[in-house]
């Protein structure tokens, strides 16, 4: 027991030897005030022992409050840092930036130390938008605004929805983002700062770009194809996704779409079963066909159409939709029909045509069909002809223009006649045809429709007239080739006689003068056979194949033979002949015989000049050669009596002569006519009575 805890009890006079002194009141007041003390005391070491407990707890709290603003602290910094691809920037009420995560560096290339109290938000926005908005807000608010007021005004307005801006990069470059502007506030409500949340929306707009082209072209598509875009149900009724069905059927979209009318209502009644049949077996296939049928427009006309169609089914089987697309097919269904009786016609003309015609292939010249003619013709079957190569038939010869056939255009009207040809019958025998070749489609083949024309009775006629013709010539030149063939014979019968004289007198003959003989012979021999040859060569029936000639080799062959009957007659003929002429396609026997008709017409024309003193001086023929204008020009000119003007447009028809009776039939210019037009050329005639007459022949030069 303490000094404290002594009661009043315990203090008796006996054990207070003081009480006498201070006497009992007085101590039991000191006991009271001392109890009281004692009391308060207690209370106090109680209120402390409270007081500590209470600070404890309060500290407890303190750092639990700590380590949970710690822990928020984290969590915020965390969340900050893990939105990598989204920028949260923080700024002061200044617009001092205070907070920049980790996608706010991603997005803008800044680092966070960069821009946090170096920077406002301002520095990451155009000023060219910038100046949009206030302008923009100005019309709201009705104040003027510039730089961070804007972004406090859209805070305070309440503005914070996703509006799109554009970013700058610290590279500069620029970026759409979707941006919200949040007011960040402190304890008393007032606005402390700015939150600004934004994403980056670059692929985000290029996809809307590319899907509002996709749906812009798809319109487009939809608008401008000449199809019928529809998506069509079970029962019948069917979509249309724009107005063109109008067109085709004469009825609404609208009245398909409220289902007021079904597509298989439409259909042609001759059509509908095969229009199930197709369905059916497209369902259980491989759910995708194409089908045509013909549909009854609004005005009771028929249309065809072709409908591409994929049946589409849901996971249990079950046909939810069909889509596809119509097309009005109807003008190449009338075409198809219009070909088809195009066809019959041409195969019954074709097969009746007394004339043979081939189809040949154009790239090989390969015979894809014959017509009965041709059979007949030929001898060949038309299992025989086709696959035949139309060259192996006989000469295939197109004036100069088989190339040209062959390129042409199959639609156009382009057709080439060929001259006199001569193929082979399947005996062997000859015979001639003229040839008209057209470029044409043939079973989706570029090829040529070919008729061929039986000529052989009029090319025999034709021969036997020309040559006729030639020996009448050969005749008239019997004087001049008589006189080339003594010559030769004269010097052969001097070298003999001068051999038998010396073997008559007996002397020895020197080995130079028999070999001076012997060599005067060979040569007289060879001029003699050449002029026989020539004879021969000029005589023989020509045929009508076509050669590269030159028109001065034609000229000198002819003027061999005929020149010296002119020099006999006292005729002079003067020559200008080109050189490096380019060759014409003709026949050389036939273009000859060209040559000898207008030589020998002029000829005739100076034998008619009246005889005066200077008819030897007025005796001359002139030819002469030239290339002009990619064509060989030729002229024959004498100094004659001249064609009277009135006959020169009949000079060159058959039988027609200004001769005396008995010096011509009138067929040699007639004659000339036909082979120059036979070889692509054109003759003309310039002439005056008594002066003289000069023909002008034109042939093309060939490449």
């Amino acid at each position: 027991m303490t000094e404290l805890d002594v009661t009043a009890s315990d203090y008796s006079q006996d054990h207070f030897p003081f009480s006498d002194a201070f006497g009992l009141p007085e101590i039991q007041r000191l006991l009271r005030e001392n109890e009281i003390l004692r009391e308060e005391i207690r209370v106090a070491r109680e209120a402390a022992e409270i007081t500590a407990s209470l600070v404890v707890k309060q500290f407890e709290e303190t750092e639990r409050i700590l380590r949970r603003f710690q822990d928020a602290n984290a969590q915020r910094k965390a969340v900050l840092d893990s939105a990598t691809q989204i920028a949260i920037i923080a700024t002061d009420i200044g617009g001092g930036v205070i907070v920049f995560n980790t996608g706010a560096e991603n997005l803008l290339g800044y680092r966070a130390g960069e821009v946090i109290g170096a920077e406002t938000a301002e520095r990451f926005h155009l000023e060219s938008e910038m100046q949009e908005r206030c302008r923009t807000l100005q019309k709201h608010t009705g104040t003027g605004l510039s730089g961070l007021d804007i972004f406090f005004e859209y805070a305070q307005q309440g503005f914070n929805e996703q509006q799109e801006w554009t970013y700058v990069r610290k590279s500069g470059e620029t970026f759409p983002v979707s941006l919200s502007i949040n007011a960040l506030r402190d304890a008393d409500g007032e606005i402390s700062g700015l939150l600004f949340i934004a994403m980056d929306i670059t692929e985000k707009k290029r996809s809307e770009k590319a899907l509002a082209e996709s749906e812009r072209d798809y319109r487009l598509l939809i608008d401008n194809i000449p199809n019928i875009v529809f998506k069509g149900y079970i029962d019948g009724s069917i979509d249309f996704y724009d107005d063109k069905i109008e067109a085709l059927t004469g009825y609404k979209r609208e009245e398909f779409l409220s289902r007021k009318l079904k597509w298989l209502d439409l259909v042609y009644e001759e059509d509908r079963k095969a229009f199930r049949d197709v369905f059916v077996r497209a369902l259980r296939g491989n759910k995708s066909f194409i089908r045509e049928y013909r549909i009854c427009k609004k005005d009771g006309s028929l249309v065809w159409i072709e409908a591409c169609s994929q049946i589409i089914c849901d996971e249990e089987g079950r046909v939810e939709f069909v889509t596809g697309a119509f097309l009005d097919i109807t003008e190449r269904k009338l075409a198809e029909r219009a070909l088809f009786e195009s066809e019959e016609k041409y195969r019954s003309l074709f097969d009746s045509g007394p004339n043979p015609i081939f189809v040949l292939d154009r790239e090989s010249l390969e015979i894809l069909d014959a017509n009965p003619a041709a059979e007949q013709t030929y001898g060949y079957s038309r299992k025989e002809l086709v696959g035949r190569n139309f060259e192996a038939m006989g000469t295939f010869e197109y004036e100069n223009g088989t190339f040209s056939l062959m390129e042409a255009d199959p639609n156009a009207a382009v057709c080439i006649v060929s001259q006199k040809m001569r193929h082979h019958r399947k005996s062997g025998e000859p015979l001639y045809v003229e040839v008209k070749a057209c470029p044409a489609r043939y079973r989706d083949r570029s090829a040529i429709i070919l008729a061929a024309t039986d000529v052989t009775e009029t090319i025999e006629k034709d021969a036997q007239l020309f040559q006729a013709s030639k020996m009448t010539t050969l005749g008239e030149m019997s004087a001049g080739i008589a006189h080339e063939l003594n010559q030769p014979l004269n010097a052969i019968k001097i070298g003999n006689d001068y051999l038998k004289s010396i073997l008559r007198q007996g002397r020895e003959i020197q080995t130079e003068d028999l070999s001076r003989v012997l060599k005067v012979v060979g040569e007289q021999v060879k001029r003699a056979s050449g002029i026989i040859n020539r004879l021969r060569e000029f005589g023989r029936k020509p045929d009508f194949k076509k050669e590269l000639v030159s028109v001065n080799t034609v000229l000198e062959e002819v003027m061999q033979l005929i020149g010296q009957q002119l020099t006999l007659q006292n005729i002079h003929v003067r020559y200008e002949l080109a050189e490096d002429l380019p060759p014409i396609l003709a026949n050389a026997n036939r273009l000859e015989q060209v040559v000898f008709n207008l030589v020998t017409n002029a000829r005739d024309a100076i034998e008619q000049c009246p005889w005066d003193g200077s008819r030897s001086d007025r005796c001359r023929i002139q030819m002469s050669t030239q290339a002009r204008d990619d064509r060989v020009v030729f002229t024959i000119s004498d100094t004659g009596i001249g064609i009277p003007k009135g006959s020169l447009d009949k000079i060159f028809e058959p039988f027609y002569t200004t001769k005396e009776v008995g010096k011509g039939m009138g067929l040699g210019l007639a004659i000339t006519y036909g082979i120059v037009r036979e070889f692509g050329g054109s003759i003309q005639v310039e002439s005056e009575a008594g002066k003289g007459t000069r023909f002008i022949l034109s042939f093309p030069a060939a490449s």
